[in-house]
């Protein structure tokens, strides 16, 4: 399996964040029949210092000086109080500094006002999964399923992450997918970074098509019933070989007879992160595609 993208691992929603005004006011508009405020509708409303502060805080954002943009987010806020896409923006920048309390009590009314808004409902269920709410994060994502499947999401929007969660000097990124993709089919995926953000590990739950004819043989009354074969993997980075090409080791830990709960996801991410959990098979020197 090739390492997923970091264009690919971020939500839409994040990665709106890292345009200019004009692309998110484009990416961020809603359908003609939406009354749903745009970031065109909200920058139109903002005098010329306001625009240059918002202006500011996606560069910062762009920087990754995430409390930078959260600071002047939450100032804006104060004049533009109750805006729905200021307050997904600042509650975006929320989320990468930790504070889940301003994220979930600024996205609460915005979901609840507009259950389709999908951009709030992903922010919101991350808001849950870090802030330990796990009713609350197994809602969001079920709800998040359902957007997908009523085509409220967008066409290319394959995953979107849940949660981060810290361990000791790494952090572990998990998405969770609206469709499977790539061609081993993924279901979840955990994206491992070291103190300064290069990655490292990347952790998968699988269910690849190749598998499910001997998992039907093996079990066919539970094949019938439409029950998948699912593999808990991980890649490691390895450098770079001879001819310069990228190298990975790739582990396989786990099956599972059916796609198992987030719950369990997270638990065995963690687990193979923190050194918890051991592989049953491994390859090394891998070329990544």
């Amino acid at each position: 399996m090739y390492l997923k993208s970091s264009a690919l691992v971020a939500l839409l929603a994040v990665a709106l964040l890292l345009l200019p005004a004009g692309g998110l006011a484009q990416s961020h508009s809603a359908p003609p029949a939406n009354s749903r405020e745009s970031t065109q509708d909200m920058v139109a409303k903002l005098n010329p210092q306001q625009k240059q502060q918002f202006d500011d805080s996606i560069k910062a954002y762009r920087e990754q000086r995430y409390g930078d943009a959260f600071a002047i987010q939450k100032q804006l806020l104060k004049e533009l109080a109750g805006d729905p896409i200021l307050s997904k923006f600042a509650s975006e920048a929320a989320l990468h500094t930790g504070d889940t309390a301003f994220a979930l009590s600024t996205l609460r009314p915005i979901a609840q006002a507009d259950p389709d808004d999908w951009q709030a409902a992903s922010m919101l269920t991350r808001a849950c999964a870090e802030s330990g709410d796990k009713a609350c994060r197994d809602q969001g994502i079920a709800h998040m399923l359902d957007l997908h499947q009523r085509g409220v999401t967008p066409p290319r929007m394959q995953d979107y992450p849940v949660e981060s969660v810290k361990i000791g000097e790494s952090t572990l990124l998990i998405t969770t997918s609206l469709v499977p993709w790539g061609f081993y089919k993924v279901y979840a995926y955990g994206k491992v970074t070291d103190s300064a953000g290069k990655l490292f590990l990347s952790i998968s739950l699988e269910s690849n098509d190749t598998d499910q004819p001997v998992f039907a043989k093996q079990h066919p009354d539970e094949a019938a019933k439409g029950i998948r074969q699912f593999s808990l993997d991980a890649y490691r980075e390895t450098g770079l070989n001879a001819n310069g090409q990228r190298t990975q080791t790739h582990f396989t830990y786990k099956f599972f007879d059916g796609q198992p709960p987030y719950e369990t996801i997270r638990d065995e991410f963690i687990k193979i992160v923190s050194g918890q959990s051991s592989p049953i098979s491994s390859r090394s020197g891998l070329v990544v595609p």
